[in-house]
């Protein structure tokens, strides 16, 4: 029969406003974007599950062996040992606390150091407290050492780098170190070589919820049930229980091509984003200064929120170049194709399994002795069944039975109790040192006595007992590298804005600081200032192994007890620094108050080296003091002395002044009668010699008065001049004086001319 066809409707070429067809509606973008981004999650989902789904498994039986109670006996074992006993001498825990309790001691701490022109000593000191203030508000050793604690167990464990704001009431954000409590459940690129997996194109963070939660949670989203057949194809079968729905972070890494802008003073500014409103800005201000223009190969992170088949969340820009996800990995060996990685627990199973054997037969030898049974005949016990029946249980005061003429004299006795093997107790010590081969922990490491004496010795067998596990510690702090690296990344991103932080120094003390404070304003020839600019500059993390803050203090403190054993006159000069390395709750306040007894020159040091004024002198002491008055009090009795001696000096030199004003006068007359003379007639035929016995009396005289106004000091007690009063001139000792006019009141005042006037002939 043949088909019918159906009627073909012709439509009109035209139909009326309110017939006429709708257009059809758009596909919606964001549900294509969100059904791709589920396409491409699901296929890197199944590449990362089955690459590492072998070293996943065996890690979480490891867990199961180490904390669950019976997992260390195999089925079969149980089974075979039905109504005996199967006892568990758990000895992994300590054994990996030993591991784990060397990676507390010897946390590492980062450095900071810049990189380029633009990265500042200072800053980068600044930078570095940062880090540990964020390790500190974040309580990152938690989530450390959650992390090394599933990394020796298991051989990985992860811990995460967040951003937050820190509080509901300001827009200012913080960084945070999150632990992730399944650390194994992570999935990586299984293309990713790096140990720290940073060239990862991809990871995902699952975490299982249940299915009110995620309701809670999400309302608007719809959670896949479980067998479902999409799930079931695709593999992701386990992403939806009848009680719980998986939910994964998914980041990923995608390359991009980036515009850089070098500019002539080392500034590097990114064009990349031409969205950014600062874009034309930057732009015109680097073809202004004539900066260099490239195009790079980057990469950008983004972050998505995924179900087994919608998106929840993303794709959310992360600031930084780094997925912020950290593994710390414990042995890890590339075999082939295949990637083994594995922890403390992996290889010590065997051992482990053989330890708990032959303790557990051990005692149910030892346990089965008491409870051995009698042995008689059939009517010796005949009517005492009950008795002897409890023998074993029951503390009888006798034990009733019937003589058998059969038996003769023979009564009920007691078998031979098993005897303890000698081959069990070899298996169980055997067992034991295997342990500590296949784990590299002997027993000097554990604090076992042995036959060492001295510390030196006892620390070097604990050392080479370390040596084993040292890989642990190496994995780990490169972890904690990692780390540091991805917060220095996000401190130009979230610390962009000017703040005052309280950082923490390597010795745990806190300090404010201010970073991105503006100094001074910009004019045209001079940029403003930016002190502890944290924007500016690349900077590269480095890492400082060794032993902890608190066990370097300790180190140091028996140094110093020992450098003053055998140097004991130091101990003044070293007195503070030993008392601020104690562990006593006033141990500052007392080296403080110590550091003032210091010499000056070492406390004048001490503030030049710290950039603040020197302190003020020391007061001085009792017998300073006493000294000091005694001085003052014989500086005082000179003083009087002195006044008394320039008293006496006065009267002598007002008594010299009136003999000098006589002389003075005597002089005048003689003169006066010489001149006198020569103006007189002359007497005929006898020479007139007068004139010329006065002028020598005269010069011998003012030899007599310079050399006394030379002995003489002048009034105010200053020495007097070499050669007598100021203005007394001589020509050379002996001589007349050239100028009087500096001499006393009443002196000789004759003038050059006067003494020079020619004598008569």
């Amino acid at each position: 029969m043949a088909r019918k066809q159906p009627r073909r409707v012709e439509r009109p070429t035209s139909l009326p406003p309110e017939v006429e067809e709708k257009p059809a509606r758009p596909a919606n973008p964001k549900a294509e974007a969100n059904a791709k981004v589920i396409t491409v999650a699901t296929k890197r989902w199944q590449r990362a599950d089955l690459a590492d789904k072998d070293n996943r498994m065996a890690a979480y039986a490891d867990l199961d062996f180490l904390f669950v109670e019976g997992a260390q006996w195999p089925e079969d074992a149980k089974l075979a040992r039905a109504g005996r006993p199967c006892l568990e001498f758990n000895r992994l825990p300590t054994t990996i606390a030993q591991i784990t309790g060397d990676i507390r001691q010897m946390r590492p701490a980062v450095k900071v150091v810049p990189v380029d022109s633009r990265g500042d000593v200072k800053t980068a000191d600044v930078i570095a407290g940062m880090v540990r203030y964020v390790e500190n508000r974040s309580d990152a050793p938690a989530a450390y050492f959650t992390g090394a604690d599933q990394q020796v167990a298991a051989g990985i464990g992860h811990w995460r780098v967040e951003t937050e704001y820190g509080s509901d009431s300001t827009f200012e954000q913080e960084i945070r170190i999150s632990a992730i409590p399944d650390g194994i459940a992570v999935r990586w690129d299984p293309d990713a070589k790096n140990p720290t997996r940073e060239d990862a194109r991809f990871c995902f963070v699952p975490v299982d919820m249940s299915r009110d939660v995620f309701e809670e949670t999400y309302p608007d989203a719809t959670a896949a049930e479980m067998g479902d057949a999409e799930l079931t194809q695709s593999g992701l079968s386990e992403w939806a229980t009848a009680d719980t729905v998986r939910v994964a972070e998914y980041w990923t890494k995608s390359p991009i091509k980036k515009t850089l802008a070098l500019m002539p003073d080392g500034e590097i500014l990114d064009l990349t984003d031409t969205a950014d409103e600062d874009h034309e800005e930057k732009l015109a201000r680097a073809e202004a200064a004539g900066a260099r223009i490239e195009k790079r190969d980057g990469h950008k992170i983004e972050r998505y929120l995924i179900t087994a088949n919608e998106v929840l969340e993303g794709p959310t820009p992360w600031p930084g170049r780094f997925i912020p996800i950290v593994p710390v990995v414990g042995i890890e060996m590339q075999v082939g194709r295949r990637r083994i990685r594995r922890g403390v627990v992996r290889t010590a199973k065997d051992a482990q399994r053989a330890y708990n054997y032959a303790r557990s037969t051990q005692t149910e030898v030892v346990a089965l002795q008491p409870k051995a049974p009698f042995i008689g005949t059939e009517t010796q016990f005949k009517g005492y069944e009950a008795v002897w029946q409890t023998a074993n249980t029951e503390n009888h005061p006798f034990l009733p039975y019937n003589a058998d003429p059969k038996a003769g004299t023979a009564m009920p006795q007691r078998v031979q109790p098993p005897v303890a093997s000698a081959g069990l107790a070899e298996l169980t010590r055997e067992a034991a040192e295997d342990m500590k081969a296949v784990t590299g922990v002997y027993d000097a490491s554990l604090g076992a006595r042995s036959n060492e004496t001295s510390g030196r010795a006892i620390r070097a067998r604990q050392q080479e007992g370390d040596v084993g596990s040292f890989v642990y510690i190496v994995n780990f702090t490169r972890a904690v590298r990692h780390t540091g690296s991805i917060v220095v990344d996000l401190i130009p991103h979230i610390y962009d804005t000017e703040r005052t932080l309280r950082i923490i120094g390597e010795d745990g003390k806190v300090d404010l600081v201010q970073i991105n404070q503006a100094q001074g304003l910009a004019t045209d020839d001079v940029a403003e200032r930016i002190a502890n600019d944290v924007t500016v500059g690349a900077y590269d993390v480095a890492m400082e192994m060794g032993p902890s803050y608190t066990t370097r203090r300790e180190a140091a403190l028996d140094g110093m007890i020992q450098l003053l054993g055998a140097a004991p006159e130091v101990a003044p000069l070293v007195l503070d620094l030993l008392a601020q390395a104690q562990d006593w709750p006033l141990a500052d306040k007392i080296a403080k108050r110590i550091r003032t007894m210091l010499p000056p020159q070492i406390q004048a040091e001490e503030a030049q080296e710290e950039g603040r004024p020197p302190p003020p002198p020391p007061p001085p002491s009792p017998e300073q003091q006493a000294a000091a008055a005694a001085e003052q009090h014989k500086q005082q009795l000179e003083a009087g002395r002195q006044q008394l001696d320039l008293a006496k000096l006065d009267v002598e030199r007002q008594r010299i002044q009136a003999e000098m004003a006589k002389v003075q006068a005597e002089i005048d007359r003689a003169a006066a009668e010489a001149q006198a003379r020569v103006t007189g007639p002359a007497q005929p035929g006898q020479p007139d010699t007068r004139l010329e016995d006065i002028a020598q009396a005269v010069q011998h005289l003012s030899q007599i008065v310079a050399t006394i106004l030379e002995e003489l000091p002048p009034a105010d007690g200053t020495p007097s001049p070499e050669n007598g009063p100021p203005g007394l001139e001589t020509a050379e000792p002996g001589a007349m004086p050239v100028d009087l006019s500096g001499a006393p009141q009443g002196a000789l005042s004759l003038t050059r001319a006067q003494w020079a006037c020619p004598a008569p002939r």
